[in-house]
């Protein structure tokens, strides 16, 4: 499965640039059986600090998030 997400528009618009005046957020539907894994893809640099939230009926649902951080890494 592959999903693209989209952030929500910004409370400001000025003209071609967003005032960036709140936390982005990306709202998404998953199916977290027992020992989902999901690989997170960004298309820019992913932020260092992220917060990730999963609610649910099920109190004992988990999964796990992977990200690719891209390195510095010289040849």
């Amino acid at each position: 499965m592959n999903n693209k997400i989209n952030s929500y528009m910004d409370h400001v618009w000025d003209g071609f640039y967003t005032g960036q005046t709140r936390l982005s957020r990306f709202p998404i539907i998953v199916y977290a059986p027992t020992d989902a894994l999901y690989d997170i893809v960004y298309t820019g640099t992913p932020a260092k600090k992220q917060k990730y939230t999963l609610f649910s009926q099920d109190n004992t649902l988990s999964m796990v998030i992977r990200i690719a951080y891209p390195g510095a890494e010289s040849r």
